[in-house]
């Protein structure tokens, strides 16, 4: 027989079902929100993300959810990395897939300051910016050879020194000479595909023109020598320029010379002064020439021989001006003859090397072809 409830009890008993039911709500309320915030984020399977390694940006993850027939996406041919206003050219790498996500592994990693597109059947599935690591220092010019304030008016080349790796290819849209005027001045250096840099992609060899330099050849008749005796120049390096991390030159750089009298003597090493170690000694042996030469060829082209032809370890070091070389071997002078040996190569800065003068007439003079040249020298005793 069912008993029926009035009045305050009866209120009280439904306020008691009514907080069980409450108690009993709130946990499945809660376990039924985590399931679909679960759910919803196994749907969503995270953003697209930049893969570091030793700070650098070495992939993109590409969740699933973004791409069309996922399975057969690390095949897809149109399936492509971008450089965002790069000419929709797609930059080189491999796909590789996992259970939720497409990695892209470039070749080389991806530059910091640029933005690259995700694009499959042509359609951008998103982008994303590589940015620069806030500890990342910005790069300089360190040096621009030759050092001097007077540079010969058939001067060859320039060699431009920096602190880090910078974007090839492109030298000459951030290098200008400008004349007394500030005036910009055409066709002057030499533009070569690829351009010279050295293996550490520091060191940028800069070509002045040499059909301009050398007399009786078309362009030195239609537009002249580049520089002209007494006149003042300025190499001026943009600050725009930037390294293989994307970062822009530290400030802009701008070195200031007179163009002097031709150079038309080839480098004689008979000429040149000797300061001699003493015998027992490691004292360095300074080589002091009364010309600038080519900085970097002082280094690779002198050598020191003993009496047997054997080679005497030691290193060799330029000075700024490059009119002084030094040898600090890395064992004691003996008391016996020794000969320096210098490398044909070697030039000056109008490119003259010991062999022949760089802007000579081949009909009339006769080119040597030594390799080497010497001269001897004998320790002093203490």
């Amino acid at each position: 027989m069912a008993t029926l409830i009035f009045g305050l009890q009866m209120a009280k008993t439904y306020k008691l079902h009514r907080i069980r039911r409450v108690r009993l709500y709130v946990p499945c309320s809660l376990a039924f929100l985590f399931l679909l915030v679960l759910n919803a984020c196994q749907n969503q399977d995270g953003t697209i993300e930049l893969v570091w390694n030793n700070q650098r940006a070495t992939g993109i993850q590409i969740p699933k959810h973004l791409l069309h027939n996922f399975s057969q996406a690390a095949a897809d041919p149109t399936l492509k990395i971008v450089l965002e206003n790069g000419h929709n050219q797609s930059i080189l790498g491999n796909f590789v897939s996992d259970n939720s996500s497409l990695r892209f592994e470039p070749l080389i990693p991806l530059t910091p300051g640029l933005t690259y597109q995700i694009v499959q059947n042509n359609k951008h599935i998103g982008k994303l910016f590589v940015p620069f690591d806030k500890d990342e220092k910005a790069p300089e010019l360190l040096a621009i050879y030759p050092k001097l304030d007077t540079l010969p008016e058939n001067l060859l080349k320039f060699y431009l020194q920096f602190s880090k790796p910078m974007r090839s290819g492109q030298a000459l849209q951030f290098i200008h000479l400008l004349d007394k005027n500030k005036d910009t001045l055409r066709d002057v250096f030499l533009n070569l595909q690829p351009e010279l840099w050295d293996t550490s992609g520091t060191v940028l060899t800069l070509w002045l023109d040499p059909g301009r330099i050398k007399r009786g050849l078309h362009l030195n008749q239609k537009l002249g020598n580049p520089l002209k005796m007494n006149e003042t120049y300025q190499v001026v390096v943009s600050q725009a320029w930037k390294d293989q991390m994307g970062l822009k030159l530290s400030i802009k750089y701008t070195k200031t010379f007179v163009a002097g009298k031709r150079d038309e003597q080839a480098p004689n090493i008979q000429q040149w002064q000797l300061r001699l170690p003493k015998v027992g000694t490691v004292d360095p042996l300074r080589i002091n020439i009364p010309e600038s030469l080519d900085y970097y060829l002082l280094s690779e082209t002198i050598g020191i021989v003993d009496q047997n032809d054997s080679p005497v370890k030691g290193e060799i070091s330029v000075e700024a001006k490059a009119q002084q070389v030094i040898f600090l071997p890395s064992k004691p002078w003996k008391a016996q003859p020794y000969r320096m040996q210098v490398d044909a190569r070697l030039e000056d800065l109008a490119g003259n090397n010991l062999n022949r003068i760089f802007d000579r007439d081949m009909t009339k003079e006769k080119k040597r072809e030594k390799a080497y040249y010497e001269r001897g020298f004998l320790p002093t005793t203490p």
